[in-house]
């Protein structure tokens, strides 16, 4: 059985836990291995236990069978060159046992459904360039890279696009 529901101050943990295994493993060969080392559950959960508490981000988890499988953070789009009708999908994360059995489309899709509801017409996500099976995620869910591109720091210089969906 598959339950969503908003994080709380006590699934930090968790949130760290989910967040810190699954870069490991979806950035491995794209982010270097000294950077994904130094991610670890504890320090993703002070992140997580300081954004819950302020909240900073809304989080939500998705649980199989009462066991937290992947979150999702949603919330305004935070880039300046979008209006008050975008949303954002600032993260998604699954555990690696989670992947490719239908959990993150059932996550991603609670996530849009969460934003329509707040009456946002459009919602955007970054992804990095070199994370293609992410990419074929997301534009088998709909997303669309709108053309825009980012250059970040990970450890190494890398490319993030910007991906966007209506959802009017």
């Amino acid at each position: 059985m598959i339950r969503i529901r908003y994080a709380e101050i006590n699934d930090a943990k968790i949130l760290g836990e989910i967040h810190s295994r699954s870069w490991k493993i979806a950035y491995k060969g794209i982010v270097p291995d000294e950077v994904l080392e130094n991610i670890t559950a504890e320090k993703r959960e002070k992140y997580f236990e300081k954004a819950l508490t302020n909240r900073q981000e809304e989080d939500a988890i998705i649980l199989k069978d009462d066991v937290a499988a992947g979150f999702i953070c949603i919330g305004r789009c935070r880039d300046t060159d979008k209006d008050d009708a975008c949303g954002e999908i600032w993260g998604i994360y699954l555990l690696p046992e989670h992947w490719s059995i239908g959990i993150g489309s059932e996550l991603i899709k609670w996530g849009l459904n969460e934003l329509k509801k707040r009456n946002y017409k459009r919602v955007t996500l970054w992804v990095l360039e070199e994370n293609i099976r992410a990419r074929k995620f997301y534009e088998k869910i709909g997303f669309r890279h709108d053309g825009t591109v980012k250059e970040i720091t990970i450890g190494k210089k890398l490319d993030e696009y910007r991906y966007e969906m209506a959802i009017e």
